[in-house]
């Protein structure tokens, strides 16, 4: 047989020697002593006992001899007698196993010539292989230790070797190898369950190994035996092979069996042979697959044109004549094998790489991801039994598992799922690793898929325990990101899934290589916008697995790990951000994570302290060990705190009103269970049907106001079946669970039983729990708990790990917004405050103000429940003359006038130490100046008998005064406020507050002296407005101190506004002024206006004609201001239209009048330009295709009018009418809308409009176009570039061009809007103010900063407080005064008397507009129709009441 190599000498048959040799070798040969006949003649045959006998003493003299001592010639008659078919063909084990026995010593003695002819060879060898192989499995076979040795002696002698030298034993050679594995198949046991001796897979790993380094050409057969041995790894063929009934459990291999390991060291061993035989094998498996594809797809295509199941998408799912099942199986099966041939013998499969390279790049979708998915679990080590199963991310587990030291449970460990790459695939096959990173970008979604799944487990697993260099882990991570942004949603949901796999500290230490979750780019900031993902199922796994990421951090961040804190200390915020998204699903789903994840209901899993029983005599020995226990109420606080301290200030917003609804929904929930009694038998029989309707009624009311469930339909009838089900037992476990007086455990004990009930129903019922159990964790007190107040007051005095203010700010709203739970504390707190009072030389702790703000709101609403002491007001009047900082003092006025019984002794008190003594710069003169502010707020008729004391030392000492002068080395903002800002701030507030305390039902002409104090103040606020915030006349004011005093006094024009009864003294023209505010030229201060407007607007405390003021931030160039003002105009518009109420369509005419009133008004084409702008920014957010006729209506009524703040400036208003009815048309085809003129009119407001002089001037106004030539001709390209799409990229940001400026001839002019001008770049000179800004600062954010300063010095808190103190007084002033301070709600001229040719002349028009749809608009603006008898018609125009009725 040819030789492919040079191998060692196998024993040959017996040769004739020299006569010499031998008679040498006989004279010192020992000869074989035993004589006995071991065959027999026909019929003689000889007694199986006997011939065991027999066989049993040769083979012991046999054995005795060595090679040395051999004597050829008496051995080689006996060995031919032992491979007689007499005894190789005998009926009895023993026999053959004893004669087989002896021949494996004739061939060690008598090696290297073997005494026997090729067919006793094979003979013996089928025996061997048929007989004593098989044998080997039962342990307990009575021959077990001859078959055990004949193999040994096979091994160690390498007599299997003259196996591969016999022609035709392909089949034996076969049986053999089959033989060999299937004994070893059991896992270490035999066929009986014993188990197997340790030594059989050696020799039959040996003898393997012998064998095949004999061989050639390795035969196929034997390839496949030896191959499926590698396929024992993979569990799916294990479970495809198992017994009927098995669990798939059981079946799943925990340790490498002996068969495995036999096949791995022959592979290992036999390496040369191997590496042939492997690589034909897959050549014939994954060659003809190739084939079998392309043939497919050519046949498909072949003779016709390519049809839309052959799209570019690359997916091969809509063949129409897909490849066999039987094919794919066989590719997939060949895939496996290759993974688990790397793990085990990765020298063989080098063939099979370049085959693998090929299929990465295949026409084939399949055909790639199976590539993809191969070589990616190769990089990782990952075998045919695939990944290790996911880790489990317990939220609720304590300690932590963030924690270093955390104990993992013990799990039995894998080695077949345990990723162990041999080598570092990139170094060994660089070039195959490179196509697979290519493939990232693959245009098949499947492939992309399958792409982001493996590289999301090499990161985890460092390319299989080898490491991965840091270019090679930047780039799988970079595009790892880019896979959670991929367009196709399985892509997406498939970079979230394996993100999934990851452990917590790989989460920390490899995905947070990238970034955090607030850094743009990062694989956790996009694994983040999954959040807000289009598809329901990328969101719903994205946010569960983030909520788990953060429930097993916030052990971490607790202890202060600031790494962790850093990278997802973000992930609450985002997940609460989602809640803007305003969908049901998205609400429901981010309630479930905060009770399953993030404040898990079951978090900490540990008992309580039991009490401790004071009657008992002995003492248990127990006792110190329960002593040191945790207290899982301080445990569950802590984590409570961890979550509000993190949260921006939108998502504390979110996490707040999600608490304060909990309470106000209880309500509702009480009457839905009043209700369920009163229907099932607790009503009369007249009143049945009445409880139906209402059961009914707050059935469909709970359901649609419930977003804690997502289909209310659903809850609608899960409500009813509830209902009908009666169970008395449910009724009290709800009420449990939303009651104030219940601790915490008693609401999960109510909820864990609640669940069980429902559980346990009738299939019908069981369902119900989707909506129960989301309902009732909705109203119950499992954040606002009783249970937790202790431990968060405990933290707000020791700061402890800096927990400090989040528990100040969670006890403010516990005390605002759940009283009934706080009032058992409330003692504790002031406690709290006395032992902190502050003195002359002693300063309070500045955390202090939390506290104070928290008995402030307590003592608002309950007084009564307030200490009484002497001690604690002293205390208080401490902290008003001491407190720091200052609104600490403000805080403890509210608290004396609230509660205390002798407030009027405390007032004359705070009055005494404040204002008789106040001295400017004196220790406490700030916090005297904050008190003064309150007192004049909610004590005014108090401090009457002061009021020119105060006003002197708020106007002449305080702002009348320049301290600092500038010097024009300051900034335009500062965030931080020095002692003179911070003074004149507070005596700004003292004057307004001196307005804003007044109360009509102290004075006898409320009108006149309200015109007495509110007209200083409103000169004041408004001067300061007009002049940039400078009150000197050497305008020496430095421009930081003027930026917060401008901003001050708009923020205090605005809240005087929400009054109505002050509404009406901020006159248009200086309602006009406001427009610079929201337009300054520094970032801060329109950021903190706006804020200050979208607050007020929100909660419906100002007029309509506020809404102008938001919609002029159009150019607004801080991307973050911009788009949260774009946010909530949309928001604003959606509830107007739910609640139908036309506000923001009444707006409309409200803006154009402030854009008529605009200090950059100009009718030059450039300018106007920008106003187009303006008008698309409120069509873009507002307008609706049911809203845009009545806003088309009021941009033509426009015309129909004059102005009725100032006439001479009707033309601006008649310019802005004909530009904004053009652009309604033009955005009105863009989107493709129709547009109803409508029939019916609609009013426009008195005190900014008034009625023509004439039906001439009306009709010469109708006839005349106003609009610039040169803007007609480019208005509709403007509106379309308004409206094209932005881009989204990667990141998030826009992509969309900036509109470029025109040349302006008169670049002299000093008309320029100062914001909208910011983002462009204009090469036409600009004004000095604009210049010596760099476009640079006027574009970057300090919004962080500054909204922080806000918080500082914003008294947002008053407006509480003065709705408490004034409620009742406020409702008789508006009614004794609203009619005096109101403008009249129509225009005291006479309209003109028309004739009946007139009327007549005016009826056709309007017939011929009710019946007429605006056709399609040309390039130029659309002429009017002549409208001045129409305008004449509607003579009472004036019919819609102005903001203050």
């Amino acid at each position: 047989m040819a030789r492919g190599r040079n191998k060692a000498p196998s024993p040959e048959p017996m040769e004739v020697e020299d006569d010499e040799e031998q008679e040498v070798a006989h004279d010192e040969a020992q000869p074989l002593q035993f004589n006995e006949p071991i065959t027999w003649r026909p019929g003689k045959a000889i007694a199986v006992s006997e011939l065991l006998r027999r066989l049993e003493t040769l083979c012991e003299e046999l054995t005795s001899m060595s090679q040395e001592d051999a004597d050829r010639e008496t051995l080689v008659p006996k060995a031919q007698e032992l491979a007689s078919p007499q005894l190789m063909e005998h009926k009895d084990k023993g026999v053959k196993a004893s004669a087989l026995l002896c021949i494996m010593e004739m061939f060690r003695l008598l090696a290297p010539n073997a005494p026997y002819k090729k067919g006793q060879l094979k003979q013996i060898f089928t025996l061997f292989t048929s007989t004593t192989v098989p044998a080997l499995a039962n342990p307990s076979d009575p021959y077990n230790q001859q078959n055990s040795t004949i193999l040994a002696s096979m091994n160690d002698n390498k007599i299997i070797a003259l196996l591969a030298d016999l022609p035709g034993c392909d089949y034996v050679i076969l049986n053999l190898v089959t033989n060999c594995f299937d004994v070893m198949a059991g896992g270490g046991k035999g066929s009986t369950g014993e188990k197997l001796p340790k030594n059989l897979e050696y020799h039959m790993t040996g003898m393997l190994c012998t064998l095949l380094d004999e061989l050639g050409n390795v035969p196929s057969g034997v390839v496949d035996i030896i191959l499926a041995q590698f396929l024992r790894a993979d569990p799916t063929a294990v479970s495809s092979g198992g017994k009927k009934g098995e669990s798939k459990s059981s079946q799943v291999v925990l340790e490498l069996p002996p068969a495995y390991n036999m096949a791995r060291s022959v592979c290992n061993t036999c390496s040369e042979n191997m590496v042939r035989a492997i690589g034909q094998y897959f050549s014939s498996v994954l060659i003809d697959a190739s084939e079998t594809f392309a043939t497919v797809k050519a046949s498909k295509s072949r003779g016709r044109k390519r049809t839309h199941d052959e799209s570019e998408d690359g997916s091969d799912d809509d063949l129409l004549t897909p490849p066999a099942e039987s094919d794919l199986h066989e590719v997939e099966k060949a895939h496996r094998l290759l993974r688990e041939l790397w793990r085990s013998s990765p020298d063989i499969v080098q063939n099979v790489i370049p085959q693998v390279e090929a299929e990465i790049e295949a026409e084939s979708t399949p055909l790639r991801t199976m590539a993809v998915q191969t070589v990616g679990d190769m990089i990782s080590g990952i075998g045919a039994a695939g990944p290790p199963p996911a880790p489990l991310l317990d939220p609720a587990a304590y300690p932590s598992q963030s924690l270093d030291d955390y104990i993992p449970a013990p799990q039995d460990q894998n080695v077949l799922l345990t990723p162990n790459a041999p080598l570092a695939f990139s170094s060994v096959y660089p070039a195959a690793y490179h196509k697979f990173i290519d493939r990232y970008k693959d245009k098949a979604p499947q492939v992309r898929s399958a792409w982001a799944s493996e590289a999301g487990r090499i990161i985890l697993t460092s390319g299989g325990g080898k490491g991965l260099d840091e270019e090679q882990e930047k780039t799988l991570l970079l595009h790892l990101a880019k896979m959670l942004q991929d367009t196709d949603e399985r892509v997406r949901l498939a970079a979230v899934q394996t993100i999934a796999h990851f452990d917590f500290p790989s989460i920390i230490q490899k995905l947070g290589k990238s970034g955090s979750v607030l850094t743009s780019g990062s694989v956790l900031s996009h694994l983040a916008d999954r959040i807000k993902d289009r598809k329901h199922h990328v969101r719903v796994a994205a946010v569960e697995l983030l909520g788990r990421i953060w429930g097993v951090a916030a052990g971490a961040i607790s202890e202060g790990n600031e790494r962790t804190r850093d990278l997802v200390g973000g992930i609450p915020s985002k997940i609460f951000d989602a809640y803007y998204i305003n969908e049901r699903e998205v609400n429901a789903l981010v309630q479930r994570v905060l009770f399953d994840s993030l404040l898990p209901v079951t978090y900490p899993p540990i008992k309580p302290r039991q009490p401790s029983n004071s009657d008992s005599q002995r003492v248990n020995d127990s006792q110190s060990a329960m002593d040191t226990l945790p207290d899982p109420d301080a445990i569950r606080a802590e984590r409570i705190l961890v979550l509000v301290r993190d949260l921006d200030q939108k998502a504390r917003l979110i996490f707040f009103n999600m608490q304060t609804k909990q309470f106000s929904f209880a309500k509702y929930l009480v009457a839905y269970l009043k209700l369920c009694e009163d229907f099932n038998g607790g009503a009369t029989e007249e009143n049945a049907k009445e409880t139906k309707k209402k059961l009914d009624r707050i059935i469909e009311v709970i359901a649609k106001a419930c977003d804690s469930v997502a289909d209310p339909l659903v809850a609608a009838e899960h409500l009813k079946k509830f209902a009908k089900q009666h169970d008395r037992r449910s009724y009290q476990l709800i009420r449990f669970c939303h009651s104030p007086e219940s601790d915490f455990r008693k609401v999960l004990k109510a909820t864990k039983e609640l669940t069980k009930r429902l559980e346990d129903s009738p299939s019908a019922m069981s369902r119900v729990l989707d909506t129960m159990l989301p309902l009732v964790r909705s109203t119950a007190v499992l954040v606002y708990n009783k249970s937790h107040v202790p431990a968060i007051v405990s933290i707000s005095r020791t700061d402890e790990k800096g927990l400090g203010t989040a528990a100040h700010v969670v006890l403010k709203e516990i005390s605002a917004k759940a009283p009934d739970v706080f009032k058992v504390h409330v003692h504790e707190l002031c406690e709290t405050l006395k032992k902190q009072t502050p003195s002359a030389t002693t300063a309070a702790d500045p955390a202090v103000v939390d506290t104070l703000k928290a008995c402030a709101g307590f003592a608002r609403r309950f007084p009564e429940g307030m200490p009484k002491g002497r001690d604690f007001y002293k205390a208080m009047i401490a902290y008003c003359i001491h407190g720091t900082p200052p609104k600490a003092a403000k805080h403890a006025v509210t608290v004396i006038v609230s509660s205390a019984d002798k407030k009027e002794m405390y007032i004359r008190g705070i009055q005494k130490a404040c204002i008789k003594s106040f001295t400017y710069g004196d220790e406490g003169f700030l916090s005297k100046l904050a008190s003064i502010s309150q007192l004049r707020l909610l004590a005014i008729k108090e401090c009457e008998d002061q009021s020119d004391a105060i006003m002197d030392i708020a106007a002449n000492q305080v702002l009348g005064e320049i301290r600092e002068p500038a010097d024009g080395s300051e900034k335009q903002w500062s965030d931080e406020i020095d002692e003179d800002l911070s003074a004149k701030l507070w005596a700004l507030r003292i004057l307004v507050n001196s307005l804003r305390g007044f109360n009509a039902n102290d004075a006898e002409d409320p009108g006149k002296e309200l015109k007495e104090v509110a007209d200083p103040v409103y000169k004041l606020l408004n001067t300061l407005i007009k002049e940039d915030g400078e009150l000197s006349k050497s305008g020496s004011t430095p421009q930081n101190h003027k930026a917060h005093l401008r901003l001050a006094a708009a923020a205090q024009l605005l809240k005087l506004s929400c009054n109505r009864t002050f509404d009406p003294l901020l006159t248009q023209n200086d309602f006009n002024q406001l427009s610079k505010v929201a337009q300054d030229e520094v970032p801060e201060v329109r950021a903190g206006f706006v804020k200050a407007l979208k607050k007020y607007l929100g909660n419906g405390m100002l007029g309509n004609r506020f809404y102008g003021l938001v919609l002029l931030y159009a150019f607004e160039p801080q991307k973050a201001v911009k788009d949260s003002t774009i946010t909530w105009l949309k928001s604003r518009a959606a509830m107007s239209a739910k609640q139908k109420d036309n506000m923001m369509e009444a707006s409309f005419p409200r803006f154009m009048s402030l854009l008529a009133h605009h200090q950059d008004f100009s009718t030059e084409t450039a300018h106007l330009e920008d106003f187009v702008e303006y008008i698309m920014f409120y069509l873009k957010n507002v307008a609706t295709e049911a809203t845009l006729p009545l806003i088309y209506h009021f941009a033509q009524r426009l015309k129909m009018v004059q102005d009725g703040i100032d006439p001479e400036k009707s033309e601006n208003l008649y310019v802005l009418s004909d530009i904004a009815e053009a652009a309604i048309r033009y955005f009105q085809e863009i989107q493709g809308w129709s547009l109803q003129v409508m029939s019916s009119k609609a009013g426009l407001p008195s005190g900014l409009f008034s009625k023509l002089p004439s039906h001439a001037i009306a009709q010469e106004i109708a006839d005349k176009r106003c609009i610039p030539e040169e803007l007609a001709d480019e208005l509709e390209d403007l509106v379309k570039n308004s409206m094209k799409t932005k881009k989204r990229r990667s990141d998030g940001s826009s992509n969309q061009a900036t509109k470029k400026p025109k040349p302006s001839t008169t670049s002299t002019s000093t008309k320029r809007l100062p914001v909208r001008r910011a983002p462009k770049q204009v090469k036409t000179p600009r004004k000095k103010a604009e210049d010596a800004i760099p476009s640079s600062d006027r574009r970057k954010s300090t919004r962080a900063s500054s909204a922080r300063n806000y918080a500082e010095h914003d008294d947002s808190e008053d407006d509480e407080e003065l709705e408490h103190w004034q409620q009742d007084n406020d409702e008789d002033a508006n009614k004794e005064n609203v009619e005096s301070c109101t403008p009249p709600t129509s225009d005291p001229t006479p309209a003109p008397i028309l004739d009946k040719t007139d009327a007549q002349r005016r009826k056709k028009p309007t017939q011929a507009s009710k019946t007429t749809t605006p056709q399609k608009s040309s390039r130029r603006a659309p002429a009017r129709n002549t409208r001045a008898t129409r305008g004449n018609e509607e003579k009472d125009i004036m019919d819609v009441p102005s903001d203050s009725e």
